[in-house]
């Protein structure tokens, strides 16, 4: 039925015949040391072989309707795409919704905004609570919702996150939009941006957001829009111009990576992953 899984069959019939040929030939040798290293050698390579062979099979499980087969299945999955990052996946998509959902308070805080935001977004923590409003990032620094303080620049802001314990990368000098694309990781991290608002041909502000990746890769946008009731994901920085009255402009100057602290231990998950499929699998072979 699966193309694959005939590309895999024939691998098995080969790697079969190969070992009935060593077999002979050890025999035919006496049993000779020599030859007995070497058979067992080419016989455990291709073993190992066919472990990345078996990946073709996926689905093969599945179709077979049990559990044994589902999860014989889910370990060729983990094996093609391993579960931490399965993992952080999930956790990214769940983490652009809690970013939506933090509300923009209004004001000239749009660092504020993006960093609540962004910690939502990769799981920052403060004292085991995820954020989920600006206030939770103002109260650890001591700040008024009131009062913010202002942030000239993404050094004094990225000093704050510090603060609280989030961990972030050496801020760097950025000048257009590929810069900031060849800064965003795979694992779920984001890169926060400062950038000079241009209005009429002159720097009018400053501006701060941030870029992560979606599950396929793709570079995004997160941004406090101001007047934007529902909070959109931006293909672009342009898109993001767009949506702000007289400016015409957004030149990036600085972006610093802040690290997803979810990618930490989605290392343990294969094992926690596996441990019970496997279970399931002795289980039904014992029935």
């Amino acid at each position: 039925m699966w193309y694959f899984t005939e590309i895999a069959d024939w691998w098995e019939g080969k790697r079969k015949e190969t070992d009935s040929i060593l077999d002979r030939w050890v025999e035919d040798s006496g049993y000779s040391q020599r030859a007995m290293i070497v058979a067992a050698t080419t016989k455990a390579l291709t073993v190992f072989g066919t472990g990345f062979v078996d990946i073709l099979r996926i689905g093969d499980g599945i179709r077979g309707g049990t559990l044994k087969g589902a999860g014989v299945d889910t370990l060729r999955f983990v094996a093609i795409f391993p579960f931490g990052k399965a993992a952080r996946t999930l956790e990214s998509v769940r983490g652009v919704t809690r970013a939506k959902l933090i509300v923009d308070t209004g004001g000239p805080h749009c660092f504020w905004i993006a960093s609540a935001k962004a910690l939502a977004q990769t799981g920052h923590k403060f004292r085991g609570k995820l954020f989920v409003s600006v206030e939770d990032l103002a109260r650890p620094l001591g700040m008024s919702m009131n009062n913010l303080w202002k942030i000239p620049d993404l050094h004094t802001g990225i000093a704050c996150l510090r603060m609280i314990g989030a961990r972030v990368g050496a801020i760097r000098r950025v000048s257009t939009e590929k810069d900031i694309m060849r800064m965003v990781p795979h694992d779920g991290s984001v890169v926060m941006i400062a950038v000079d608002v241009i209005e009429q041909g002159i720097v009018a502000q400053k501006h701060a957001f941030y870029a992560f990746r979606t599950v396929f890769g793709q570079v995004r946008y997160m941004d406090r829009t101001v007047g934007n009731i529902n909070p959109s994901v931006y293909r672009s920085i342009s898109e993001i111009v767009s949506e702000y009255r007289k400016v015409t402009a957004f030149v990036p100057q600085q972006a610093a990576v802040l690290h997803n602290v979810y990618a930490k231990s989605v290392g343990h998950d294969i094992p926690r992953l596996a441990i019970p499929v496997l279970g399931v699998i002795a289980t039904e072979d014992g029935q």
